[in-house]
């Protein structure tokens, strides 16, 4: 079982098209344990395309004790629950 576990987020976007916002920090800050669930409630900011579908996108890195980071890439929809250490 993992000791010690790092998810640095390298990037975080979310949205659709040209109503993308750049949600890093807010994602950053937004994860609890290694699970989020994706919502502009979540990260607390303005829904920027009310009545569209939106999709998240994130890279993480992810340090799992004392090892190397290893990247994480996902791709999800509004109020999909990603799991970071499956």
């Amino acid at each position: 079982m993992a000791k010690k576990v790092i998810i640095d987020i390298e990037f975080a976007v979310y949205g659709t098209g040209a109503n993308t916002v750049d949600v890093t920090e807010q994602v950053q800050n937004t994860i609890s344990g290694d699970d989020l669930t994706v919502s502009a409630r979540k990260f607390g900011i303005e829904n920027p395309a009310p009545g569209e579908t939106k999709h998240f996108a994130v890279k993480a890195n992810i340090t799992i004790d004392d090892n190397e980071p290893y990247p994480f890439f996902y791709i999800a929809k509004d109020y999909e629950t990603i799991d970071f250490i499956p």
